[in-house]
């Protein structure tokens, strides 16, 4: 019989009743919707209803006349040597140099059949570093005219799940002109049906909370006047105060703000890193994006890691130097557990849905076998994995159905349903 009562043993937990309420509702967990594996930034300027169809066409292009065939892709992106797989469709992973010739396949079909489908997952429209200062007239028309062209594109079915604007900063040099045309925007993007669901505005340099609680405000005067659909709000982490102050910039944007950008470049710069030095996979770098992960981990707010600005353009040298460094990049982020970037350039989406494809079919069937096996032991009573590794291994078979990378068929085999895979994944 215990030797503390019932009765002592309420009474002496009675206080964290309270603490238990509030790490509930600060740690939701993951929102159990599916993550783009990247965002897409667009020059305002450039922004036109086809732009992901135009981005997914160059793409292809460049697939053709760089990697036409998979053998050709698995070399230009060194993925065989990233990834250390050289076979990878049994689980075994051989180090031999040369991606396993099904794989390759089955990559090269997946490239291929995304560049057509789904080109372009996450799409922002930028009017910060990507489009500079131009006259207020010309800011002005840009803003508008893009808003107007999302609209369009949203009408003929070509717009992404997520899209939205990255306007200027709060600085006081350019904080009313960001303001200005973050109005004008969403004013022509609301129209009079709220405008298209999936809108994200990210805001850019941010340095303190403080600019967190005034864009937030700001929003809340603005989106019930045009009778928009509320957005959601990402924050650009590309200062050293701002790292400094993440629990506080997450606290501020608590409920509203659903991810963490870096920002690679000004990041850099700021620490004073020589520019051929600048770039995601710097230790400076990757120790910000590790504190964003910590800071938000639990939360439901996502990190999304940084660009690479050695873009694929010129001989088939250039672009394929520039594939390899861009999916190594993509690889290295994935293995820490951010499996959202950046891309600028339409030829980028070739190596990034190459280094997604190859990262996710690549660790599919231990993830598949070891996922069941926990099903199987948990309904036995007996489980070996943690419940949180078995969540881990969820969230790998949940992005592999996101991509179009494993459907139910493939599930079945290894004794799963998406019912289960969903559950312990959390979604």
């Amino acid at each position: 019989m215990p030797t503390l009562s019932e009765h002592l043993l309420t009474r002496l937990t009675a206080p964290l009743a309270p603490v238990d309420a509030a790490l509930a509702a600060r740690h939701p967990g993951e929102p159990g919707t599916r993550q783009p594996v990247h965002t897409c930034y667009v020059s305002a300027e450039r922004l036109h209803p086809d732009v992901v169809l135009e981005w997914g066409e160059c793409a292809r292009e460049a697939l053709a006349e760089h990697a036409p065939s998979p053998a050709d892709l698995a070399k230009a992106t060194g993925l065989a040597e990233a990834t250390g797989l050289g076979a990878g469709m049994d689980g075994v992973a051989r180090r031999t140099g040369e991606l396993d010739p099904e794989l390759a396949e089955r990559v090269y079909a997946h490239v291929r059949r995304v560049l057509s489908l789904d080109p372009i997952q996450d799409l922002r429209v930028d009017l910060e570093d990507g489009y500079g200062i131009r006259t207020d007239d010309v800011e002005d028309e840009h803003a508008i005219a893009a808003a107007e062209a999302l609209r369009m594109a949203s009408e003929a079915g070509a717009l992404p799940a997520s899209y939205g604007l990255r306007p200027k900063s709060l600085d006081p040099a350019v904080r009313d002109r960001g303001l200005r045309s973050l109005d004008l925007f969403l004013t022509a993007l609301a129209g009079d049906d709220g405008g298209p669901p999936g809108l994200v505005i990210t805001l850019p340099k941010v340095s303190a909370p403080e600019q967190v609680g005034v864009f937030l405000a700001v929003l809340d005067e603005l989106v019930p006047r045009i009778d928009l659909n509320p957005p959601a709000v990402e924050l650009q982490i590309e200062t050293p105060a701002a790292v400094l102050a993440l629990p506080a910039l997450v606290e501020a944007g608590f409920g509203r703000v659903t991810g963490l950008h870096v920002g690679t470049y000004d990041y850099s710069a700021a620490l004073g890193i020589a520019a051929e030095h600048q770039a995601s996979d710097h230790p400076a770098v990757e120790h910000a994006t590790t504190l964003m992960q910590l800071v938000t981990a639990g939360t439901g707010i996502r990190v999304a890691d940084g660009s690479s600005n050695l873009l694929p353009v010129g001989s088939t040298d250039v672009v394929r130097a520039a594939w390899r460094r861009h999916a190594g990049l993509v690889t290295r982020a994935w293995r820490r557990g951010i499996y959202q970037g950046w891309d600028l350039h339409p030829a980028q989406l070739v190596s990034r849905h190459a280094a997604v494809a190859v990262n996710l079919l690549a660790g599919l069937p231990t993830a598949l076998a070891r996922l069941a096996a926990y099903a199987e032991a948990r309904s036995a009573g007996a489980v070996a994995d943690e419940p949180a590794t078995a969540r881990a291994l969820a969230g790998h078979v949940l992005r592999a159905l996101d991509a179009g990378l494993l459907d139910d068929a493939g599930l079945a085999t290894a004794d799963l349903d998406r019912a289960v895979v969903a559950r312990l994944g959390g979604r």
